[in-house]
């Protein structure tokens, strides 16, 4: 047997639970009842994870140049999904539980 099929969504590895907040990120991004000056936050991160300009440059200590990048995209979806409304939220979290279970 699988050790997927094991698997639930009340102990989610690091990486799925990454990959699920992605998802759910993608979601409300392309949700209508969300306020564009919300979606400007994970944009803006993403923006900076492209952008030449780091508050810790990667040159300077190898390693912890990407690590600023990702905890800049971490905290501004944290901040995304506590603004945007707690239904809104809750409808795109049961969307993705109900997919991510169709896989398995």
């Amino acid at each position: 047997m699988s050790r997927m099929n094991n698997r639930n969504l009340s102990n989610p590895g690091w990486w799925q639970r990454g990959l699920l907040a992605g998802r759910l990120c993608w979601g409300l991004l392309g949700d209508r009842r969300v306020p564009f000056y919300l979606k400007l936050i994970p944009l803006s991160a993403v923006i900076y994870f492209f952008s030449p300009y780091d508050l810790l440059p990667d040159l300077v200590i190898p390693g912890l140049g990407q690590i600023d990048d990702l905890l800049v995209i971490f905290l501004a979806c944290r901040l995304f999904f506590y603004l945007v409304p707690s239904y809104i939220l809750r409808e795109h979290q049961e969307k993705i539980i109900a997919r991510h279970f169709q896989l398995y």
